[in-house]
Order: C-alpha cells, then sequence, then structure tokens
C-alpha cells in the first residue's frame, strides 16, 4: 500500500500504513498539485514521517492541509506535516472550533485554488457535525473523506454522529456533478452517484429492518443487533451498537419511536 498514485494528471494517492486491524482500509492522503498545493487529509500522526518522506521523493510540496474532520486518522498528521512544510490546516468552521488554534476555518460553498485546480467546500454533517467533502471543480472528482468509503459504509457514532443529518448529506451531493470519488478509506469509486444513491438506499433498508425489529418485540440495541447482521466480527459488535443507536435516534427525532431506559418502541 505504499506506492503512490497519479490518479489523474496533477491528482496523486499517497497511502501510508496501515487499517486499524486487517481488513480495514488504511485512510488515503491525496495532493492536488498546482502553485498552491493541497494535501487532502493526513493520515495517522505516526505515518507523517513517512508521508513527508514520499513526498519528498516525488518532490511535492504542501502549501494547505485540507481536513475532512477531526478524527485521528485523518487529522493526526496535520500538525507534523504542516511544521515540516509550512502548510496551513484548515477544515469547516463547524470542526475547526473544536480542534485548537492550529486550524483555520472554511465555510460551505468556499473556493480553494491551487493555482492550476479549485477544490469548493462540500458541508456534508453526518460523520461529524463539521465533515466536509471537496469537489474538484472542472475534474468532476469529489474527495469524500469518511462520508463515502470506497468499499462498505462508514460508522455513525452519536452523539457527534447524526444519521439524519447523515442521510440528508448524501441526498445534498446527489446535486453536484461529479463522475468519481476519491474516499478516505479504500480505492476510488468510478460512478460516484451510483455509489451514494446505493448508500442512500442502505441506510433506508436498515431503517425499516429496525423498524421491523421494533413491531417483533426487539425492544433492546443488542438484540436489533443480533437479528439485523449476520456473521459480525466480535470486533465489530461495539461500532453496529453505535449504529443502531443513530437509527433510533433519528427516528426518534421524527416522532416514530419512543425511547424507555435503554428500550424502545414504536409510537
Amino acid at each position: 500500500m505504499d506506492g503512490a498514485m497519479e490518479i489523474i494528471p496533477g491528482v496523486y494517492s499517497i497511502p501510508i500504513g496501515q487499517g486499524a486491524f486487517p481488513g480495514v482500509f488504511p485512510p488515503n492522503v491525496y495532493l492536488v498539485a498546482g502553485d498552491h498545493p493541497v494535501l487532502v487529509d493526513s493520515g495517522y500522526e505516526a505515518d507523517a514521517p513517512a508521508r513527508l518522506e514520499k513526498l519528498r521523493e516525488m518532490n511535492l510540496r504542501v502549501a494547505r492541509i485540507l481536513v475532512t474532520h477531526p478524527h485521528p486518522d485523518h487529522i493526526g498528521g496535520a500538525v507534523p506535516i504542516g511544521q515540516a512544510t509550512g502548510a496551513r490546516i484548515f477544515m469547516h468552521r463547524v470542526d475547526a472550533a473544536e480542534a485548537g488554534t492550529s486550524v483555520e476555518a472554511l465555510e460551505h460553498g468556499q473556493v480553494v485554488s491551487t493555482g492550476s485546480a479549485e477544490l469548493e467546500v462540500v458541508h456534508t454533517p453526518g460523520h461529524t457535525p463539521g465533515h466536509m467533502c471537496l469537489m474538484l471543480r472542472h475534474q468532476g472528482i469529489l474527495f469524500s473523506g469518511d462520508h463515502v468509503l470506497g468499499l462498505g459504509t462508514t460508522v455513525i457514532t452519536p452523539p457527534r454522529g447524526d444519521m439524519g443529518l447523515y442521510m440528508a448529506s448524501l441526498e445534498k451531493l446527489l446535486s453536484y456533478p461529479f463522475q468519481s470519488i476519491c474516499p478516505g478509506h479504500g480505492p476510488v469509486v468510478k460512478e460516484g452517484h451510483r455509489k451514494v444513491e446505493e448508500l442512500l438506499q442502505h441506510r433506508r433498508e436498515r431503517e425499516a429492518q429496525v423498524l421491523s425489529c421494533l413491531k417483533r418485540g426487539r425492544s433492546r440495541i443488542e438484540d436489533m443487533v443480533k437479528d439485523i447482521y449476520d456473521e459480525l466480527d466480535a470486533r465489530l459488535v461495539g461500532l453496529a451498537e453505535l449504529q443502531m443507536k443513530a437509527h433510533l435516534l433519528k427516528l426518534q427525532a421524527e416522532g416514530r419511536v419512543a425511547a424507555h431506559e435503554g428500550t424502545y418502541s414504536l409510537r
């Protein structure tokens, strides 16, 4: 996974390191070249020295680091890479407010230019309140962070994760004219709109499964996970339970589900 790849002229993927455990893709980091080159995400802090070395080998500079969201596998390397290169660090305003004084704020719709390419900020709350995607204008590429993964689905973990906002943000993306998606984890997605529509359909189907569980008297999250997920890796049970909770909180906010001290029922 350590070989850099040119996705299109002037856009590079710079993979370093491994995933959290076997079967999980490591975080993707991308560089958009130009007079003012932009790094999209920064990977884990521990991988920053190797990523800096790779940038030096490729003779690639970094002027700005745009972080899609402040999870350690996306923001961890930002400070050491910034210190080594002089690059400034940016995030969407909502997440930047919680990330410290070294991070500058961006707004939805703002455009960041490399001199030869333009990146438009698309606020896509859901995975985090300030999660942002970046639309590479004219090239038809969306850098999606963890909002859209190359394979599988992102985890929405309350309280910072919000399933209702996540699904609304997926619908928002369908109005943008991208073809390919460069995700935060996994391979490049060639049919971007089709992928987004598949994710929306998956979430709607999962929601229907949750409602079906409640109709059949499965009132506890643990029971719903056992009912819905087949042969789930034990390391993922906790995340699956948080995913169920995210769906239930969405349904509760919509007035379709009631909560009763650890159990749930239909309204």
